[in-house]
């Protein structure tokens, strides 16, 4: 069964789904009201507690939390695990992600991957930058707030 709450971090209202397995939705949604994790079981309070002092600039361990991946595809799945490999502040580009995966003229299809990310900052899609730098973010966000987690992170990098 899943189940969803919202709350407000330094960087915007965030909405968590989860189920008995692990996170399997985080987002930025402005457009949510807050409501809480009622009867959340504590490894979710503890990830809440994770994010919001993590985006409030007390770096925090993310890669620990559990997380529900079953609905996504093969690919990417494998999209996530080399995602999920970056250290905080080091990026790459989709062409790097593609030639990690073996598949060197899979740069469009990691974006896609990217793209349908459906759990932000825990598989840190906001790491994968365009070949000529940071750009853009449409994973529910802005290409600020993507810039502000990368410098979180202590990305230095133009």
């Amino acid at each position: 069964m899943r189940r969803d709450c919202s709350f407000v971090t330094a960087l915007g209202r965030l909405h968590l789904a989860w189920t008995a397995e692990g996170i399997c939705g985080l987002r930025f949604d402005e457009g949510l009201l807050e409501h809480e994790a009622k009867d959340a079981p504590a490894w979710v309070l503890e990830a809440i507690r994770r994010l919001l002092a993590h985006l409030a600039g007390q770096p925090q361990d993310l890669a620990a939390i559990p997380l529900d991946l079953s609905e996504l595809t093969p690919f990417q799945l494998q999209v996530v695990e080399v995602l999920r490999t970056t250290r905080p502040g080091q990026t790459l580009s989709y062409g790097d992600v593609a030639l990690r995966l073996g598949r060197p003229g899979a740069a469009r299809a990691v974006g896609q991957a990217v793209k349908a990310n459906p759990i932000l900052l825990l598989v840190p899609c906001h790491r994968v930058v365009a070949a000529k730098g940071p750009g853009g973010w449409s994973a529910f966000g802005t290409p600020e707030r993507k810039a502000r987690l990368l410098a979180l992170e202590g990305f230095t990098g133009g």
